[in-house]
This record gives C-alpha cells, structure tokens and sequence, in this order.
C-alpha cells in the first residue's frame, strides 16, 4: 500500500513540475484574444512594428527565438508573434502556431493610373531588383538591424516626389539624426537608383498616401499599401514585401 501511496505521489509531483515547465494554460486563440495581453516579439522585426500597429497589447522584445520561446513557454509572455520564417526557431517543444496568421500581407506601390510610363517603368525595375536579389537583401538588413542602403544620386538624375509616412520602424521612420530610413525608403532609392531619378520624399499621414498618389500630387506612394484590384485611379506595382505573421502559443 505504502509503495502505491509513493508511487501514486511520485506522478503527481513529476505531473506537476511538468505543467509549471508548460506554464499557465494557453489564453490565446485567435488574433481577436491579443488584445490586452503582453505579446513577445524578436527585436527589430516587422512582427515588432505589427504590434505597435495594432496597439492594443503589452510588447516584449527579445534579442533571439530561443529567449523569446522560453519566456512564453514559462508564462512571462501571453503568446508571440512571429514572422513565417521565425516561427519555426520559436515554435519549439510545448509550443505551436495557431492555423489562422495574424497577417498575410502583399504591399505594393501605386501610381496614378495617367502615369503609364512611370508604372511601366517602376514594374521593370522591381524585376531587375527582386531577381538580383537586392530588394531581399534591403529587407533582410533591416530585419536583422539597422539595413542602409547607399544609392549614388548623379547631378543630372530628374527628381521626382514620393510621398511616404515616416511612423513605424522599421519600415519608415526617422532616425536618431533626423534622418528619413527603413526599408520603404531604402526600396524607393534604390528602384530610383536604377531609374537614374532622385526621390524627394513627402513625408505625409498614413491615411493620405493613397489620395497622394490617385491626385497625381506626387509621382508615387509607398506605405504598406495593399494592393486593390478595384481602385480605378492607381495601378499598382507588383508586391516589394510579403509579411506573414503568425501567433505562436503554448499548447
């Protein structure tokens, strides 16, 4: 009987210490249950800059996936959110990503619809970029710190404004010179680079970019602005950045 008792008190402690090293019970199962929750991202990510969008959660940042998996496997943190190529280094035993992303966004650039050339023109260079690796490897640098990008602007290049809204890092924002970067700016010179034109940026609210660029108010706009099909007065690029994010939570 007495070894019964022991036995039977054994499981129950090793049950125990095995649901303290799972911590608490998942709350999060849907993007709707971040809300008021203390969310962990990798420093520096585009997931940082999600969560700052959505505004409505604590964040932690953490310098690595393995940091970042332990703290929530603990308890410290609600859920994580991570990007597609993150999550697989952060979803670690005990842990798993929910079916349904928290984001799976394609941005890209529009031009007024009158302005055929330039769209034509902004397309083929997009092409050479993507397939010379150079708009991968902007993004790249960005996400695994602060990326620039030096682009040579020649006396005789034509300038041409692009409006843009400096308000999230690290896509495009202000530096602590005062200088406009991110990756938005970055993709801008060097699609500009290559199209031997100089941009001048019209620094704008987030919610006019769109307008800027159906006005013809500026040549162009960038700002992760998705892609619609229906806007009759823009034609859009194709996309300069896919961002799939997605929740990883304790199972």
């Amino acid at each position: 009987m007495r070894k019964i008792l022991a036995a039977a008190l054994a499981v129950l402690w090793i049950c125990s210490l095995s649901a303290c090293h799972r911590g608490p019970a998942n709350q999060v199962h849907s993007a709707a249950d971040m809300a008021g929750k203390v969310v962990g991202v990798l420093d520096g990510s585009l997931s940082e800059a999600y969560m700052t969008a959505f505004g409505r959660a604590t964040i932690r940042t953490y310098e690595d996936p393995r940091s970042l998996a332990n703290e929530l496997r603990s308890g410290a943190v609600d859920c994580a959110l991570v990007s597609s190529e993150d999550a697989g280094d952060v979803a670690r035993s005990g842990l798993t990503t929910l079916d349904e992303p928290f984001a799976d966004d394609d941005y890209a650039i529009p031009v007024s619809i009158e302005n055929r050339l330039m769209i034509e023109n902004l397309e083929n260079a997009m092409i050479i970029l993507r397939a010379s690796g150079q708009l991968a490897s902007i993004i790249d640098r960005w996400e695994r710190g602060r990326g620039t990008g030096e682009y040579t602007v020649e006396n005789d290049y034509e300038q041409i404004t692009v409006a843009i809204s400096a308000d999230v890092y690290p896509y495009a924002f202000y530096d602590e010179n005062g200088n406009l970067a991110g990756i938005e700016v970055d993709v801008v010179r060097a699609l500009a680079h290559r199209l031997e034109l100089e941009p001048v940026f019209n620094v704008v609210a987030p919610d006019i970019l769109l307008y800027m660029a159906e006005s013809g108010k500026t040549v162009f706009a960038i700002g992760r602005i998705a892609a619609d099909p229906t806007n009759q007065a823009v034609a859009f690029t194709s996309s300069y950045l896919h961002s799939t994010q997605l929740i990883v939570v304790r199972k």
